[in-house]
């Protein structure tokens, strides 16, 4: 009961309609009146009609009879997944609605900067904008580590014609990694780099990571919107990328 009482708190049911609805449960056949709900729960008499009536409204549990008024507890697993599918429907309501905003930023606001200052946080921001890329991905790197979601993100912007290229030190343990992402689409040169590990998508969104080995707790990163910049960087990639 007590799991089940942590769902429903989860899903947003008040601390007074969880216990009336598992002091229905815990009646002989779910079932039962007024009075026999009251002595099994420790929902105070003057709220249990309010939340019973809720708890009916909302598909918990059904009205047997009126005189003497009873109900009976509704199946938990059954009124779950009927709490789920109502979020599923919500939620796709909200994508349609988002879908058919149209903002368009002044000027001053479309070059941005940004700051990430954990590992998640930038992991997060750079499949977040992986997703938006639609000509070219250039990066730096000091480890090839393979994350799956990355991995099928860079080879799904592949397969849509986008340009990727990196370079990074290839050690014999890492060869492996390497291989993997060559062989979805991305081009990679083994250099050895002393320089701060930047990345630029589609010549506008560069990103320039700051953290320091072997620190691990700390990721930094600056995320600049600038087209400006984003050329300037661009051209030191392809300078690097010709010598090597």
């Amino acid at each position: 009961m007590e799991e089940l009482r942590k769902i429903l708190n989860e899903i947003g049911l008040s601390s007074y309609k969880i216990e009336t609805y598992t002091a229905l449960l815990g009646l002989k056949e779910s079932k039962g009146t007024i009075q026999q709900i009251a002595k099994n729960s420790p929902v105070p008499s003057c709220k249990l009609y309010e939340n019973l009536k809720w708890l009916h409204e909302n598909g918990y549990i059904t009205l047997v009879s009126e005189k003497p008024l009873s109900y009976m507890a509704n199946d938990p697993k059954s009124v779950i997944s009927s709490e789920i599918e109502k979020r599923k429907e919500k939620l796709e309501e909200i994508r349609r609605e988002t879908e058919n905003i149209k903002l368009e930023l002044p000027i001053s606001e479309k070059e941005l900067i940004q700051i990430t200052p954990t590992r998640e946080a930038y992991f997060k921001k750079i499949k977040e904008s992986l997703r938006g890329v639609k000509k070219s991905i250039l990066y730096t790197a000091k480890h090839w580590k393979v994350d799956a979601e990355l991995i099928r993100l860079l080879q799904e912007k592949a397969g849509q014609g986008v340009k990727i290229r990196a370079m990074g030190p290839i050690t014999q343990k890492e060869k492996k990694n390497v291989e993997w992402l060559r062989e979805i689409g991305v081009k990679i040169k083994n250099v050895e780099l002393k320089e701060t590990r930047f990345s630029v998508y589609d010549d506008s969104l560069v990103i320039l990571s700051l953290r320091k080995e072997p620190e691990k707790s700390d990721y930094p990163a600056i995320w600049i919107k600038s087209e400006t910049l984003g050329e300037l960087v661009k051209n030191y990639f392809e300078e690097l990328w010709k010598m090597n």
